[in-house]
């Protein structure tokens, strides 16, 4: 209960942070104001809305028609026949089916209504690093807070940037957004309906190979193992020293002077970067800062893996002569 209500207090504050933000917007000039309404205007009907009709000057038309909005934003109803609707709002597509009775010569006065059944701009779709993600009904503006706390939580390897695509086709909303540290200024970012917020995921690298423990790691310094996630650290960047620590270090029989560093450059070809381990601890060359998606791939050493199965063979046959010895010595 004491979660409950500290979840509502929350809540209450930055809805209230987000008034007090809407009161100071409200006094910028004309053009921001325009801008802004430009930004949330109403998207109107889709393809694949539905919705429910009434025409009520046909007694035969006693119950209201349900009618979904085809893929080229037409819908079908009778003595109006074909319409096309998208793009427009309720109140306009009201207005076009009664001037098409009208303009026929069906009706001198048309009265029809229309109720939204479904309708993709009555649902916000979260997604990307968060636990759950979702369509979530959404019939005014809202904090990004409210829609955020609807996923459940984040993977653990979400970043620091949350994507807004609108639907009415503005350009999208870049939200800095940091979940160990959220500020009220990202939390009262207005989320409209019709939005998809993504949840960008952080960037990562892969240690693979003779290394403790091969994994995907995120940039930030948290660690992915198996199916869970250990948790972020406070890193913002991490070198490859850095990065070995995180996975355990190399293994007995790693190839310590024929590592490789393979980067993707931005024309989409690879670099591959010869990395000696034990000139890099010495440090008798730089240690570079990883970038995202870098691969380390340490090799194992042939002669390494001789010298430990031999040792390892030896060691057992220490252990097994004697047990054969007396074996054979008291059959």
């Amino acid at each position: 209960m004491n979660k409950i209500k500290t979840t509502g207090l929350l809540l209450l504050f930055l809805c209230t942070g987000f008034l007090h933000a809407e009161a100071k917007s409200s006094a910028d000039s004309s053009l921001a104001s325009s801008m802004s309404s430009a930004a949330i205007s109403d998207p109107g009907f889709a393809p694949g809305d539905t919705l429910s009709v009434s025409m009520y000057d046909f007694p035969e038309l006693k119950d209201a028609i349900d009618v979904a909005v085809d893929p080229q934003g037409m819908i079908h109803l009778p003595y109006v026949g074909s319409i096309h609707i998208g793009g427009l709002t309720l109140s306009q597509a009201d207005r076009a089916i009664e001037s098409a009775l009208v303009s026929r010569g069906i009706e001198k006065q048309a009265n029809v209504t229309i109720k939204v059944v479904t309708s993709s701009s009555m649902v916000v779709y979260l997604t990307g690093q968060v636990a759950h993600p979702a369509s979530i009904l959404l019939y005014a503006p809202a904090p990004l807070a409210y829609v955020l706390s609807q996923g459940g939580g984040f993977t653990g390897v979400e970043g620091k940037q949350i994507s807004i695509l609108h639907r009415s086709g503005s350009l999208p909303t870049e939200v800095d957004f940091d979940s160990q540290n959220m500020t009220a200024k990202a939390m009262n970012t207005l989320v409209h309906p019709g939005d998809i917020i993504d949840v960008l995921p952080t960037g990562v690298f892969y240690m693979i190979g003779e290394v403790t423990r091969s994994g995907i790691y995120p940039i930030t310094g948290g660690l992915s193992l198996g199916n869970g996630i250990a948790g972020l650290g406070i890193a913002r960047k991490l070198t490859l020293l850095q990065g070995l620590a995180m996975a355990g270090g190399i293994t007995e029989i790693a190839s310590r002077s024929k590592a490789l560093l393979i980067r993707q450059k931005p024309d989409g070809t690879r670099e591959i970067i010869h990395i000696d381990i034990l000139k890099l601890e010495k440090g008798e060359i730089a240690d570079p800062l990883l970038q995202k998606g870098d691969i380390f791939f340490v090799p194992s050493s042939y002669l390494r893996n001789l010298t430990n199965n031999l040792f390892t063979n030896l060691v057992n046959s220490l252990y097994v002569l004697p047990a054969v010895t007396a074996t054979v010595n008291n059959p």
